[in-house]
């Protein structure tokens, strides 16, 4: 399998998106943490079911953006260039992991269901990205290893993979690969119980994993 050649020398730094998150519990918070639950539709869901034995949908949410290389680098957001190595082109992706890389919410593939409940248990503060992923068992480069669904962002009712990802292919020519809106950040305080809705695209898979 031929995975997304081009240009990702970019990401060889990062642990791309994809879609891990914290421990997710039925209870209610205590008076330390804050909820964040909704609904994730997902577009094509139908093409999950030939992907399912292939790895899992994992539900993830970054830390505060920090613009930096790492391991000072964090979250999500708009990488300047020349950041991450010397002629880089810059981009929008994930910085380092998720805060919830140890324990993601993995969601089960239901035949004939698009719409999927989360609720998420979180530490108060401020979050970059809440975003949807399939991660490739298959796949051991961890900037390719996880394809974004959709993430949320500031229009719940359309999708938007979070990423911008550009290619220098030589003599001053910079490319653009993926150019989609970025997450919204999220930020709560104790007990908090937010609302967040929004939505993923399956078929993403195929143009991430080509």
């Amino acid at each position: 399998m031929r995975i997304l050649s081009f240009s990702l020398k970019i990401m060889l730094l990062l642990l791309a998106p994809v879609v891990m998150m914290t421990s997710c519990k039925d209870d209610e918070p205590t008076p330390d943490t804050a909820t964040i639950h909704g609904t994730i539709t997902i577009d094509n869901a139908p093409l999950w079911a030939t992907w399912q034995d292939s790895g899992e949908v994992q539900l993830t949410i970054f830390p505060a953006f920090v613009d930096a290389a790492p391991p000072a680098g964090a979250g999500w957001g708009p990488i300047s260039p020349n950041i991450l190595y010397p002629g880089f082109p810059g981009g929008t992706f994930a910085l380092g992991a998720p805060y919830n890389s140890q324990n993601p919410l993995v969601l089960t593939y239901v035949p004939g269901q698009t719409e999927y409940h989360y609720e998420l248990e979180v530490d108060p503060g401020t979050y970059s990205a809440l975003a949807l992923g399939f991660r490739h068992d298959g796949v051991s480069d961890p900037s390719l290893k996880t394809a974004t669904l959709g993430v949320h962002w500031n229009t719940p009712a359309t999708v938007s993979h979070g990423i911008v990802i550009k290619a220098d292919i030589g003599g001053g020519q910079i490319i653009t690969i993926f150019d989609y809106p970025a997450p919204s950040t999220i930020t709560v305080a104790k007990g908090d119980n937010v609302e967040i809705n929004f939505k993923a695209d399956f078929a993403f898979v195929t143009q991430w994993y080509q």
